[in-house]
């Protein structure tokens, strides 16, 4: 395996920021409205302070329907993050022993600047094959064959509201 660094794969635009002070509804919608399987939280000064994995979600939904509660009641705050320029060798040990299928990539401040996905790292270990099924089903877009259908998840940002809205707001690239 070559030297690869944590910034070779991880995905930097296919997850949601939420403040920790947001309604779990809200964090909800956002869950399901672009398909996250995981939300990043973070507190005031912008670092990050745990996950909201959708089980916690479901599991706090269904035991509990106060449309008060906040995301920062069911974060999971021992959290295993990476650093972007890790090398990827250094840091594969973490989804063999950890039931998460995702692992926060921070920079040196602690904000969250991408996410590493345990599918990625198997797509990876695969190498060729995977390869060999892109260049199968670009051959065959080339040729008429049918028209991947790709689905644009953008990066989200949910922040605490200041008089009492709540809203989704694109983030900044």
């Amino acid at each position: 395996m070559q030297q690869q660094s944590v910034s070779d794969f991880m995905r930097e635009s296919s997850f949601a920021i939420v403040s920790e002070s947001i309604r779990l509804r809200d964090a909800a919608e956002l869950l399901v409205t672009h398909n996250f399987s995981v939300l990043v939280a973070e507190d005031e000064s912008g670092r990050m302070c745990g996950i909201v994995p959708e089980s916690a979600v479901i599991r706090e939904l269904m035991t509990n329907s106060d449309r008060e509660v906040l995301v920062g009641s069911v974060l999971s705050r021992h959290v295993e993050s990476v650093r972007s320029d890790a090398e990827l060798t250094s840091v594969l040990h973490l989804f063999r022993s950890s039931c998460n299928s995702v692992i926060p990539v921070v920079n040196h401040d602690d904000q969250v600047v991408g996410l590493l996905h345990r599918r990625d790292i198997v797509r990876m270990l695969l190498g060729d094959a995977a390869t060999d099924a892109k260049i199968d089903a670009a051959e065959d877009l080339a040729s008429g064959g049918s028209k991947p259908h790709f689905m644009d998840r953008s990066r989200v940002r949910m922040d605490a509201p200041k008089s009492g809205n709540s809203r989704a707001d694109e983030s900044r690239d």
